[in-house]
């Protein structure tokens, strides 16, 4: 088969159902004619011929038995001034049958005809249906009219027709547009390289050539993103490699200082110093581990006391907010809580937004934390009164490399600061709601750890 325009295949379908439309009514009309001819139905002129057949039986037999009366018909016998005989017609009905045919002369009503047969003496009137029926009284009580069962009959076959042939039409175009269906699920799975197979139907084979174009063109996308993704992350580790020697120095020298005698307040700082580089050691040694992958990251779970966890980390966020002279609110008034999470990671986490917080705030600002219980999960919510999220980085900002151009860009960032929170938070199996605090008008920021 060639190539066709999808309405002629539908006009292919459409003679189909006719032509089986008209070898159904063949038939059937077929079937009805060998019926009346083998007198399985009497049609209204195989009925007017055995009548004028046995005329001259009722008419010149001596005494009248229902025998001899055609067994489609009811009959009445009358004298012949009216008086009612008998016959398989009541004597109350017969008066009417007797005006209509005698005193009307009029051979038919709405539903039946009449013959009137003159006896020695008496007068017999046959009353049959107009209707063909059959000749079977079961099939007769069935079906009282052969032509309104053969009509049914025909309409239920063409339904059938109707509903096969569409489903026919329906698997022809399935079978084309389900090779569509496929290919989308290939693209849905980023499989790019596969060969369209045409459906040698015009109208989706336009389709398919534009799908086509279309899975080109996002292959080469991809493959442009893919590349670009790798390259981000292969400077991105080169950038956390580079630091290590810096640190390094860094943690040389404050140990160097340490050992010398120093004042309560250049001990105080050289200890801020000492811890705050080897946090960032460890931060950069995650980053290399996430330019590799973080779904294969690994988790060191341990029980954690939550107050002293909090305790040890309110020291950290002080020294943080004491550089902007920013006041600290720090509300925790649960009692007594364990729970199990990566006790490293979840430091990283909270310090991570609590920096991201005192960058934004300004000078003499207030950032709030507030940690609250909720059945079995931990929130914890860190509010500044910065300038808060824009609407595009409340939808973007945990994203890889995103960085905001709008409300809170006055710093330098690479994008990952909130990446990195929302890839541990999540590998906890639990969640990062960023928002707007309608109270202070800064960024809230809420980490939800499960219990």
């Amino acid at each position: 088969m060639g190539v066709t325009k999808l309405h002629s295949v539908f006009l292919k379908y459409v003679l189909i159902l006719a032509l089986a439309v008209v070898f159904v009514i063949g038939v059937n009309l077929s079937i009805y004619i060998l019926c009346v001819n083998a007198d399985i139905i009497y049609s209204l002129n195989s009925k007017s011929m055995i009548i004028e057949m046995a005329k001259d039986t009722l008419q010149f037999k001596e005494k009248l038995r229902k025998v001899d009366v055609p067994s489609f018909c009811n009959y009445v016998l009358f004298q012949d001034d009216g008086r009612y005989i008998s016959g398989s017609i009541s004597s109350e009905d017969s008066i009417e049958i007797w005006k209509l045919c005698i005193e009307n002369n009029q051979s038919s009503d709405n539903l039946n005809l009449y013959t009137v047969i003159e006896r020695k003496g008496e007068i017999l009137i046959l009353q049959y249906r107009t209707a063909a029926e059959f000749s079977n009284s079961t099939l007769n009580s069935i079906f009282p009219s052969a032509d309104i069962c053969l009509i049914i009959s025909m309409i239920l076959e063409i339904l059938v027709l109707l509903i096969m042939v569409s489903y026919l039409f329906g698997k022809y175009l399935g079978n084309r547009m389900g090779k569509l269906l496929s290919a989308v699920q290939k693209i849905e799975q980023q499989e790019l390289d596969f060969k369209i197979e045409k459906s040698k139907i015009i109208e989706i084979d336009r389709i398919w050539d534009a799908f086509d174009h279309l899975r080109i063109e996002l292959k080469q996308s991809l493959i442009k993103q893919w590349r670009d993704d790798k390259s981000r992350q292969d400077q991105l580790s080169a950038l956390a490699h580079d630091l290590k020697t810096p640190l390094t120095i860094i943690r040389g020298n404050t140990e160097l200082l340490l050992d010398m005698s120093l004042l309560p307040e250049q001990k105080e700082c050289a200890d801020y110093i000492e811890s705050g580089s080897m946090q960032m050691q460890n931060y950069i040694q995650t980053l290399i581990e996430a330019t590799k992958s973080w779904e294969n990251m690994p988790l060191n779970l341990q029980e954690i006391n939550l107050a002293i966890f909090l305790k040890e980390l309110k020291n950290q966020v002080s020294a943080l907010c004491s550089v902007k002279n920013i006041i600290l609110c720090w509300n925790f008034e649960i009692d007594s809580l364990t729970f199990f999470a990566d006790a490293d990671l979840l430091r990283r986490v909270l310090i991570n937004v609590f920096s991201n917080a005192v960058e934004y705030t300004p000078q003499g600002g207030k950032i709030v934390f507030d940690v609250l219980k909720k059945e079995n999960e931990i929130s914890f919510i860190i509010t500044d009164t910065g300038t808060g999220f824009s609407k595009e980085a409340l939808q973007h900002a945990t994203e890889q490399f995103y960085m905001e151009d709008s409300s809170r860009n006055r710093k330098l960032h690479y994008g990952i600061g909130l990446y990195t929170v929302s890839n541990v938070v999540k590998k906890h199996g639990g969640k990062i709601i960023l928002d707007n605090s309608s109270v202070f008008g800064g960024a809230k920021v809420e980490i939800v750890f499960p219990c």
